[in-house]
């Protein structure tokens, strides 16, 4: 088709009416075009591959066999023991539990700790600054821009729960380890050590995260009852950020707005 140039010979976009008036101002206009691609598509499809295939690693399993002890079952199955196998009465289970929560509370942490192979901050920034499209931690998707934080977050409800962990225990686990972060980083400073307090999160351990980081959890966990590892698809994960209202947080904190073509 032919192209409608302005005085420099730059090709315009034209813009249509239909009125039942007449258009008094004909004239071609040139309309911004964004170049700005759907970015998060690459970093789902990461991600996606990293929720499906982490709950099963070495550690995953570990951690998925420590979390699923029951003591109620482990007492009925003594239980049905005869009655010379139980003359000695039966094992300390509530201390055996406690210490394999313990233990998958341990291996978790070295897991999803600064710089661990599960905290994926790090590695997406360095993969969005490879590619150019780092754009001060935002990324396009449709009408919105994604910060890139949700996404660690996110994987980090999703296998936790995959692994037996409980939304509360996340959410608990993920507000000390901010505080301690927030205190270690005020520590180097140094200046006198202040901790963020959240009360829309709930609880004072829940509290002491990031808004947005704890909506990014609640909705891994939630997407792991919806999908599990076997099922869960990109196209679902897009959906789901998809339905997360903007602003994705509070005040200055927030994870999601309108897509900012600068």
């Amino acid at each position: 088709m032919s192209a409608v140039l302005d005085r420099n010979g730059r090709p315009m976009r034209l813009v249509a009416a239909i009125n039942t008036t007449p258009v008094t101002d004909a004239t071609a206009k040139r309309l911004p075009v964004c170049n700005h691609g759907n970015d998060v598509v690459d970093i789902a499809e990461y991600m996606v591959t990293e929720m499906k295939r982490n709950p099963f690693t070495e550690q995953g399993k570990k951690m998925t066999e420590a979390n699923a002890y029951d003591i109620a079952k482990e007492m009925d199955e003594w239980n049905a023991l005869p009655w010379y196998a139980r003359l000695g009465g039966p094992p300390d289970y509530t201390g055996i539990a406690m210490g394999k929560k313990a233990a998958a509370y341990t291996i978790w942490a070295e897991r999803v700790g600064p710089g661990r192979p599960w905290d994926h901050k790090p590695i997406l920034a360095e993969r969005l600054r490879k590619q150019q499209i780092f754009r001060r931690g935002w990324q396009r998707y449709g009408n919105d821009d994604y910060f890139y934080d949700i996404w660690s977050n996110i994987h980090y409800g999703y296998v936790g729960a995959a692994c037996g962990f409980s939304l509360g225990e996340l959410l608990g686990g993920a507000g000390l380890a901010q505080a301690g972060s927030d205190i270690g980083r005020d520590l180097a400073k140094p200046r006198f050590p202040r901790i963020q307090h959240h009360p829309e999160n709930g609880n004072w351990a829940n509290a002491l995260d990031d808004v947005p980081d704890h909506i990014s959890i609640k909705l891994g966990v939630a997407l792991y009852k919806q999908a599990k590892p076997a099922t869960l698809t990109v196209a679902i994960l897009l959906k789901a950020i998809v339905g997360v209202p903007t602003p994705w947080g509070s005040g200055d904190d927030i994870a999601k707005r309108t897509h900012q073509c600068s």
